[in-house]
């Protein structure tokens, strides 16, 4: 009868897409295979797309099941499984059937379906469900406060406040990622990044970095969240870093101004978005923390570090090349180590991009995110205007870390227009802008 139903279903529904990913006899017997509590085996295909994706299976299934003999798990397609192609008459299906992305699931045999430009798409099957092993909560859970505790300690040492106003933000991140899933993962990251992670290409310095990162924990979702988890918390954490050095619990009011946005928490939703907004927010908290006027040895050494950290995140997130260019007209120094830091991170980058590919930029214009930026940022929009009239004649004289956010803020915004990519990072830049205005420029005139 279930084979009768599966040859009726795909007769009756069309051809699986590039982007429709189909389950015989229906998508309620794969959550029942998830849960019947038999045991599994995986034998994947030959060519490296069926293997990597064979070893997700393998890998997400264990969350479920225990391995075993009882179901054999069958990833690829008749072409290059060589088994598949054995038992592929069960199913009652033509050969080319097995080319279209889809999941069979008979009484002892599943099948995951698949040609190389399709195969990536058995991901949304799985894609809904999540599941932590108890010895990974525990583990998280424990790293994540050391890691509170730790930095409310160094924070303490920052003034008398600032360690409360940390804790208050991880309370609130903690309450915030408690109540919803602040993660997604889109068609196009599953179908190069997340896929070219599994199969170990070096595509990408972030898919490159995945795969190491997959192999040393596990290819699956539940390894994205908590990266997603880990990049958030140090993102807020190093929001602190990037107030002035005298104020740093104004952190908590950064903090507050761009994570009260909906329109950046929906965009760091992204993986690769917020990964991105990570990258921008640790560079501003490394230049404007690193000594640039000093001549020792320490000093060169950060600047190299700097210079690295610059063309690996560049290599991600092209837009943070530029960064060292208003760096050297914001630290004013007779020096040659500003130089050095542009050249530095120019050659690195360089260098990066002879071994990895960038990131397309797509570039179209739309004015819908200034007008975002205009909503939801309204408040620290106008405290900018606001000083910026009042103290206009500071304005060419700044240098700093008001200065680069403001050089910062002046570019990215008409970028904005052609870029809505960049809709979070202009919010953040916009909040540390206001916040290193308020502390520093009353106190110039």
């Amino acid at each position: 009868m279930k084979k009768f139903l599966i040859i009726m279903l795909f007769l009756m529904l069309p051809l699986a897409s590039a982007s429709q990913l189909e389950f015989y006899p229906n998508e309620n017997a794969f959550k029942e295979f998830l849960s019947d509590g038999r045991t599994y085996y995986v034998v994947s295909g030959e060519s490296e797309y069926s293997q990597a994706w064979g070893w997700y299976v393998d890998e997400k299934l264990s969350r479920f099941k225990d391995k075993g003999s009882e179901v054999l798990v069958l990833v690829g397609n008749v072409y290059d499984n060589p088994e598949m192609k054995k038992l592929w008459n069960l199913t009652g299906l033509p050969p080319e059937a097995s080319l279209k992305p889809s999941i069979i699931v008979l009484d002892e045999v599943v099948f995951f379906t698949g040609d190389e430009k399709s195969i990536y798409l058995i991901e949304k099957a799985f894609s809904p469900y999540y599941r932590f092993r108890s010895r990974e909560i525990y583990v998280l859970l424990f790293t994540g406060f050391s890691l509170a505790l730790f930095f409310a300690f160094l924070f303490s040492r920052h003034g008398t406040y600032t360690h409360f106003f940390y804790l208050l933000v991880v309370s609130l991140f903690a309450l915030w990622i408690s109540n919803s899933m602040p993660a997604t993962i889109d068609e196009g990251f599953l179908r190069t990044t997340f896929q070219n992670a599994l199969l170990g290409t070096k595509n990408s310095l972030l898919s490159f970095a995945l795969s190491s990162y997959f192999r040393l924990y596990s290819p699956t979702e539940e390894a994205l969240l908590v990266l997603h988890f880990f990049v958030l918390f140090f993102t807020s954490t190093l929001m602190f870093f990037t107030a002035p050095k005298p104020y740093r619990e104004l952190g908590f009011l950064v903090f507050g101004l761009v994570f009260s946005s909906p329109a950046f928490r929906s965009s760091i939703a992204d993986i690769s978005t917020n990964i991105g907004v990570f990258l921008l927010v640790l560079v501003a908290a490394l230049t404007l923390n690193a000594k640039f006027t000093e001549d020792t040895p320490k000093t060169i050494g950060q600047i190299f570090l700097l210079s690295l950290v610059v063309a690996v995140g560049s290599l991600v997130w092209p837009y943070l090349i530029i960064f060292p260019l208003f760096t050297f007209f914001v630290f004013p120094t007779k020096s040659i180590r500003n130089s050095l830091y542009v050249g530095l991170s120019i050659a690195f980058f360089i260098l990066g991009i002879n071994v990895f590919s960038i990131p397309d930029i797509s570039l179209s214009f739309d004015l819908s995110p200034l007008f975002v930026l205009l909503k939801e940022g309204i408040l620290q929009l106008i405290l900018i205007l606001y000083l910026l009239f009042n103290f206009r004649r500071s304005i060419l004289n700044m240098r700093g870390g008001k200065a680069l956010f403001f050089w910062l803020l002046v570019v990215f915004i008409p970028l904005l227009a052609y870029s809505s990519q960049c809709l979070p990072m202009v919010q953040y830049i916009s909040a540390a802008l206001a916040v290193r205005m308020i502390c520093e420029l009353p106190t110039q005139t």
